[in-house]
């Protein structure tokens, strides 16, 4: 009877910690998409600057299709021919990616800048927003909730 009530309070307690413990898990998520992908935002500027060519990370509008909820890492090969040089479609299920990049673009000249104006990617799911920007000079910053 003893082992009994004891696995009862045990699934009870389990019960409960279980909403919590898959919110946890989901936010991790989050936070880690989001640090890959300001990796990938740094990564692009360090290889514009050390090979010279221009390179961006690509959400819409791309050399490669984008499937939904993913982007591509890209350099310029010639003039206006861009090459794909990594695709990232391994995000959470659930998460879901804007940006404020001019055509869906953060591209990054030979000198590590960014071509065009600031850029704002924003990362969502059912738990939170991580915010994105990307400033002219090349910069990458990463702020739960809004960069404002």
């Amino acid at each position: 009877m003893e082992v009994l009530i004891t696995v009862a309070i045990l699934l009870v307690v389990a019960g409960l910690a279980a909403p919590w413990i898959l919110n946890t898990l989901q936010a991790y998520r989050l936070r880690v998409a989001a640090w890959e992908l300001a990796g990938d935002l740094r990564l692009a500027r360090q290889k514009a600057v050390s090979l010279q060519q221009d390179h961006r990370i690509c959400f819409s509008g791309c050399s490669t299709a984008v499937p939904a909820g993913s982007y591509l890492l890209e350099r310029e090969q010639a003039t206006g021919v861009w090459v794909m040089e990594t695709s990232r479609a391994d995000l959470p299920d659930g998460i879901t990616i804007t940006t404020t990049a001019p055509t869906g673009k953060v591209t990054f000249n030979a000198k590590g800048e960014l071509s065009g104006a600031a850029a704002t990617i924003t990362l969502t799911s059912e738990v939170g927003t991580y915010q994105l920007t990307a400033i002219p000079s090349g910069r990458v910053q990463v702020c739960k909730g809004s960069c404002s």
